[in-house]
């Protein structure tokens, strides 16, 4: 079995960017579960699908490819918006979260291990994860945070508009009936509120290479890059 990572939390907590930096850092596969459904949502746009024609969309789900979606086309709050809808939806989720079970299980040599970031990761999909860890922060600062970047994509969005947005696909996430987002028992919490994104980087770092140490044994060279 292939060392594993979970995180997960909220929007806006940062956990996508600490999963990238420690992929980077310990040569781990990534993927960013939100994503797929991400992907389902701009195909919903693109063919003009029902959000409640169940069956056409899990046909669309079964489809995409964990190895093939274009993250800059995918960051878009329309089809964030459409994911949020399309996630809720129990078979869609069933599908999605094979695939990412999938991709897991066929990480190559090539990789030190696998990470995962999403809203169920640790929950859900890889339930054994070598390591969990859910990143929340307060809601006020995940909605500065996603305008900062909002801003920076050129996108015209005001702040009130996005800590609504925020609140409900809080709400959204947490009451859904299939997976909803909660901590699991065994995640260590950090909390990024009042840390920078480098310090948050830094803790979880700590985290996963006390782990991979653990599960190699003291004997393990530990394999890093320089970010």
């Amino acid at each position: 079995m292939v060392f594993s990572v979970a995180i997960d939390g909220p929007a806006g907590a940062g956990k996508g960017t600490i999963a990238k930096y420690i992929s980077q850092k310990f040569s781990f596969a990534h993927l960013d579960t939100g994503l797929l459904y991400r992907e389902v949502g701009r195909l919903v746009i693109e063919e003009s699908i029902d959000t409640l024609d169940v069956v056409r969309l899990e046909t669309v789900a079964q489809t995409i490819d964990p190895g093939h979606l274009d993250e800059k086309v995918l960051r878009n709050e329309h089809i964030a918006a459409i994911a949020s809808q399309v996630a809720i939806i129990p078979s869609v989720r069933r599908v999605l979260t094979q695939k990412m079970r999938d991709f897991t299980d066929n990480v190559t040599s090539d990789f030190q291990g696998v990470i995962l970031d999403g809203r169920d990761v640790g929950t859900v999909i890889l339930p054994g994860a070598d390591v969990k860890i859910f990143v929340t922060a307060d809601e006020k600062v995940r909605a500065h945070r996603r305008t900062k970047e909002m801003s920076i994509s050129a996108d015209v969005i005001e702040l009130k508009n996005i800590l609504e947005d925020i609140k409900t696909r809080d709400a959204r996430d947490q009451n859904r009936q299939a997976d909803p987002l909660q901590m699991a028992v065994e995640a260590i919490l950090l909390d990024t509120t009042f840390y920078d994104i480098e310090t948050v980087c830094r803790k979880a770092e700590e985290i996963v290479e006390h782990a991979l140490l653990v599960y190699h044994g003291n004997d393990y060279m530990l394999k890093t890059s320089v970010c």
